[in-house]
């Protein structure tokens, strides 16, 4: 890790990639980096500490997938998405350091390019477990909706009437909803785990985000304030570039929605739950008991997903974020303009 840090901040590595920009590019460049290897440290860090709880993880994660092999076709889309949007953006990088370092490439430097990209790779490795996680928890959360509302279609379509067959239907559809709330209760104890033992990964995670998005929107401003930055390059390169900032935003927007719509998922139970109240009256009082205590579980444990109990990660959250990168955004550039 030392080794990787020295070999990053070397200046001689920041002057030939970098020889023709201003100082406050030389220094976001070299602030940028600082901060994802501390959060790089951090994170290895972090599950180093933590590997019991990062190893019960993944068992139990192995153990949901194995009991129900169709949820692939839940959460295929997004996965296959993710991955492919970590590689490209990983790939596109790599190519755009090179296409800028080829007329000074050496082995020394090339084994400082390797450092570089080696500490994005290993931060797209830890998000990307957290993104197929949460993935196949939300993908249960479908399934399980669907059992609920099959079981609410059925209690409607009853007959409220003192017969043996209405008691054994009441019945088997008690035992299905109890089921069903046990598997929920359970997929939030594993999502709370999650949230807690990727505490760290995820403010490293947001922190980087953030700097990369700022850096993102004042590169574009470079590129196009800064022609010099751009003349010795092929319009291959340039290409390139604009490429990297879109993968960068598509992988971000997957990351980011993929934990809204596990949250959308578990509402839409609760929504689901709320429905009850519109069946007819006259069900049988084992059913309406285990209805009435699935809704007092989900009223006593709220679902949440907190970072170290400072703040809710949800779409409020988002906008304060996005609100926050917009106008050190526009800061950044104001500065530019007005020094250089």
């Amino acid at each position: 890790m030392l080794y990787l840090y020295s070999q990053i901040l070397d200046r001689q590595l920041v002057a030939k990639v970098w020889i023709k920009t201003n100082t406050l590019q030389d220094t976001l460049f070299r602030f940028m980096m600082n901060v994802r290897m501390v959060c790089v440290f951090l994170s290895l860090a972090s599950r180093w500490c933590l590997r019991r709880r990062f190893m019960w993880l993944f068992k139990s994660i192995c153990q949901l997938y194995l009991r129900h092999p169709d949820l692939v076709q839940y959460c295929r889309r997004s996965i296959v998405s993710k991955c492919f949007g970590a590689t490209m953006f990983g790939v596109l990088q790599m190519t755009m350091i090179l296409f800028v370092a080829s007329n000074q490439l050496t082995f020394r430097l090339a084994l400082r390019i390797f450092s570089i990209i080696s500490i994005t790779y290993t931060i797209n490795v830890i998000i990307t477990q957290y993104f197929i996680a949460m993935a196949i928890i939300r993908a249960r959360y479908g399934t399980l909706a669907k059992e609920l509302q099959s079981i609410l279609a059925e209690a409607a379509s009853l007959v409220p009437n003192e017969g043996e067959t209405f008691v054994t239907k009441c019945c088997q559809m008690a035992d299905e909803l109890e089921k069903i709330a046990r598997a929920q209760s359970h997929l939030q104890t594993i999502t709370e785990r999650i949230s807690t033992t990727y505490t760290v990964q995820i403010i490293c995670l947001i922190s980087t985000n953030y700097l990369n998005m700022v850096g993102n929107v004042y590169l574009m401003f470079s590129l196009s304030k800064y022609k010099s930055l751009t003349a010795s390059l092929p319009k291959l390169a340039v290409l390139n570039t604009i490429a990297i900032v879109v993968f960068y935003y598509l992988d971000s927007w997957l990351n980011v929605f993929n934990v809204f719509y596990l949250i959308d998922s578990h509402n839409r139970m609760v929504k689901l739950l709320n429905q009850w109240t519109l069946v007819r009256p006259g069900m049988h009082p084992r059913l309406e008991t285990a209805f009435e205590n699935f809704t007092l579980s989900l009223a006593r444990n709220p679902f949440k997903l907190t970072c170290f109990g400072l703040f809710n990660i949800d779409r409020l959250g988002a906008f304060a974020v996005c609100n926050s990168l917009i106008m050190h955004s526009i800061l950044l550039i104001l500065y530019d303009v007005q020094h250089f």
